[in-house]
């Protein structure tokens, strides 16, 4: 190779130096397209439909939550919860995408409320195209620009079940609540063998902390128990104000259609 090389003219080493370059350069793309196609295919095949049926207690009254998860026709996500008890309804539904990438991308965000105390309604729209989120609420109406990585109250988690499937620990995120931007920190604290209603679930706990103006909270405004063998669905949220903490279990539920099952008794193994 080396004595050809020496023979070369100018013209011709430079032309193959060229030739070199760009076969180097259309690799190069061909493999950063590659790795956005895997990355979207890993996202796309992680969210798969589910169903997961909670309970809880609002002012002393049984309240029962649904979340679903579906995949529509155009490749859009539809996410929603219903939460119904003697004291009312409240519906909320989103809407999103994922990005070349495999992020989660919210699309729109609706919150509708009807409970002895009134009526409310939330409503937010992603133009990403224009970087401008439009949003109105029973508060008022108005407009924000927007930054690729902002998310909503219901995407951010979905996002947060990819981020510990990918290895994460540690994990920021911004969302945009009526019209507000905020901040929030999640982080794993640990591991626990979970004790629900189904049975028992190997489960991982996050903590999770709001950012103010840059600077953490002291107080942990929420904990997460997610079943680390059913792509870090929800077992358990625990929410704390003060003195109060109000507890959301999980008792029943199905991922891509498969009943949600606890671990195997040392009799069954």
């Amino acid at each position: 190779m080396h004595q050809l090389t020496k023979h070369l003219a100018p013209t011709k080493l430079i032309s193959v130096l060229a030739i070199s370059m760009a076969i180097i350069l259309a690799i190069g793309v061909f493999v950063a397209s590659f790795s956005w196609a895997e990355k979207l295919q890993v996202a796309s095949d992680f969210l798969v439909p589910f169903e997961m049926k909670y309970s809880t207690k609002v002012k002393g009254m049984d309240v029962e939550l649904t979340q679903r998860l579906v995949k529509n026709e155009n490749g859009q996500f539809k996410e929603s919860i219903v939460a119904k008890g003697v004291l009312g309804k409240v519906t909320e539904q989103g809407l999103f995408h994922l990005s070349e990438d495999g992020r989660v991308i919210p699309d729109s965000f609706t919150k509708k409320q009807k409970t002895i105390i009134g009526k409310r309604f939330e409503f937010q729209e992603y133009d990403w195209q224009a970087k401008k989120l439009n949003f109105s609420f029973k508060e008022g109406t108005g407009s924000i620009g927007l930054l690729s990585d902002y998310q909503d109250t219901m995407t951010h988690k979905q996002q947060l079940r990819f981020d510990l499937a990918s290895g994460l620990k540690d994990i920021y995120y911004t969302v945009i609540k009526k019209g507000k931007i905020e901040n929030y920190r999640y982080q794993v604290i640990g591991n626990e063998v979970l004790a629900t209603n189904i049975g028992e679930l190997n489960t991982t706990i996050l903590s999770r902390k709001d950012v103010i103006d840059g600077k953490e909270s002291p107080d942990i405004q929420s904990k997460i128990w997610l079943a680390s063998d059913w792509d870090f669905v929800m077992m358990k949220f625990e929410t704390y104000d003060k003195d109060k903490v109000t507890t959301m279990k999980f008792t029943q539920g199905t991922l891509n259609g498969q009943p949600i099952t606890p671990l195997k008794t040392e009799t069954e193994i």
